[in-house]
């Protein structure tokens, strides 16, 4: 008889313990991140259409989305594209149902122009088109062209549909939450882009923060002005760093820049990202569900963006997870859930699940394995569009980084 699973409390090798972390951030402007963005949405808006319609999200996955980029040809401040912009929709999708059919396309593409008009600030600059490569395949007949919902087995009792691994962990680190931070406080200038990088390494107490951050066409005139403006950022962040952070801060912008050159030399953009230069972008190859890209999580490589809320375990698992790690963090401080379920596993039965926490838990299995039982997770990820990237609010992770009041 094979043994139940069970949790176990190893040594702490969270994060929040190790000498060394290393955090990046890729912000909602990197290729990387539309095609992560333009993925989720256009499933979210599928799904809406679906319930709306059926009453039921029906069997889709668009997590093979690609943004090509476009060329824009500059001048010393401003430029123009001579080639659009390319988003290419792969992936399965059903197309119809009880025979009546279901307007993908267009639902794809409004998705896709919603988000390329959220994230890009010089949207109106770029042109773009549509490439659809989707299918309709499966060894099952009616598995993307249902007759009736009967023909979504997963309804009665979600189930996982293959085997994986996901891993929650919470609360944010120092690190991430300074990442996170990067992006929003550069985001928030009025001459810059969005497709801003941020690696923020930590040394003990120690943070150094690389920033790469583009200007917009019609904001600044020279590349000294520009110059100006990313440093005197730059020094606003560390001041409020400081303010916050027990050790030393420095923070560096830009390392390629030539001050002496025109504008259009340094990471002057059209659109706000680096799409104007012909950089592409898939999804999967950059932040995780926590929005950044953290090797420190020992998690693995499962990309969420686009997969089927109803049951995908990619998706579902992954809320489950980082549900759990914030419950349990709330009560105990730092700690991982690491869970394992086999393909054809309900949720609430995984194969494996693991708690790493600084703590002793007191009845942390049963904690995690209450929120595993959980059903709740399409209107989080339909309605409040959870996993859909976006810049968090300057003030909230300020917040973060505030020293603990004494009550």
């Amino acid at each position: 008889m094979p043994t139940a699973p069970h949790a176990t409390f190893l040594r702490p090798v969270l994060p929040h313990d190790l000498g060394i972390e290393v955090v990046e951030r890729k912000g909602v402007g990197h290729p990387d991140t539309l095609a992560d963005s333009i993925a989720e949405l256009a499933s979210i808006r599928y799904s809406e259409y679906c319930l709306r319609e059926f009453g039921a999200i029906l069997h889709h996955n668009l997590d093979k989305v690609a943004v090509l980029g476009g060329r824009a040809r500059f001048g010393d401040t401003d430029g123009t594209y001579d080639r659009p912009v390319r988003v290419i929709f792969g992936g399965r999708i059903s197309t119809s149902f009880a025979g009546r059919t279901i307007p993908v396309r267009e639902i794809l593409e409004d998705a896709a122009a919603e988000q390329l008009r959220t994230a890009l600030p010089g949207f109106e600059h770029i042109t773009w088109q549509a490439q659809h490569e989707t299918t309709d395949s499966s060894k099952f007949e009616r598995w993307f062209a249902p007759h009736g919902l009967q023909d979504l087995p997963e309804r009665p009792t979600a189930f996982s549909n293959d085997t994986a691994f996901l891993v929650g962990t919470a609360p944010r680190t120092t690190a991430e939450t300074v990442a996170l931070l990067t992006e929003a406080w550069f985001r928030q200038q009025p001459w810059a882009g969005s497709d801003i990088k941020a690696l923020v390494i930590r040394d003990e107490h120690a943070l150094t923060v690389t920033v790469c951050v583009p200007a917009v066409a019609g904001h600044l005139a020279s590349s000294a002005e520009f110059e100006d403006a990313v440093s005197d950022a730059a020094r606003e962040l560390t001041t409020q760093l400081l303010k916050r952070l027990p050790g030393p801060v420095t923070v560096v912008c830009n390392t390629r820049n030539n001050r002496t050159g025109p504008l259009s030399s340094q990471y002057f953009t059209l659109s706000g990202s680096a799409i104007d230069y012909g950089e592409d972008g898939l999804v999967g190859r950059g932040n995780a569900r926590s929005g950044l890209i953290t090797p420190g999580q020992q998690a693995g490589n499962e990309a969420l963006f686009g997969k089927n809320p109803a049951y995908h375990v990619g998706k579902v698992g992954g809320w489950l997870v980082d549900k759990a790690s914030r419950s349990l963090a709330e009560q105990f401080g730092p700690c991982r859930i690491a869970v394992m379920w086999r393909n054809g596993s309900p949720y609430p039965e995984p194969a494996s699940l693991d708690i790493t926490a600084t703590h002793l838990v007191p009845a942390g299995d049963e904690l995690v394995r209450d929120v595993l039982c959980r059903t709740d997770w399409v209107p989080d990820l339909v309605d409040n569009q959870h996993y859909l990237p976006r810049v968090l609010p300057v003030p909230e992770l300020l917040a973060e980084l505030d020293p603990p009041t004494l009550s």
